[in-house]
């Protein structure tokens, strides 16, 4: 007398798998990327205004807290760009 025992224990990990994955797809890479897009636009913006002291256009060389949010716009533009590509539905 053999039988089949089927257990919940397989169902839940798929679900804590799942909810994993979707968390990694539409919060974690998004996030990632957009702090790798702020990086980006903040040593840009550093760059242009030390080589702007170097040639003397600029007096002292200053990070300002306006360069800080303008690298907000990098953050918003990568997270978008990666949210973006993660919700794009799969044409074949």
């Amino acid at each position: 007398m053999r039988g089949v025992v089927v257990t919940k224990v397989g169902v839940e990990k798929q679900k804590k798998n799942n909810l994993l994955n979707l968390f990694r797809k539409y919060l974690y890479k998004p996030i990632t990327g957009g702090v790798f897009g702020y990086l980006i636009f903040l040593f840009l913006i550093s760059v242009s205004k030390y080589l702007g002291y170097l040639i003397g256009n600029r007096e002292s060389f200053q990070i300002d807290i306006t360069d800080l949010l303008l690298s907000l716009l990098g953050f918003a533009f990568i997270f978008t760009i990666k949210m973006k590509e993660n919700t794009k539905e799969k044409v074949s």
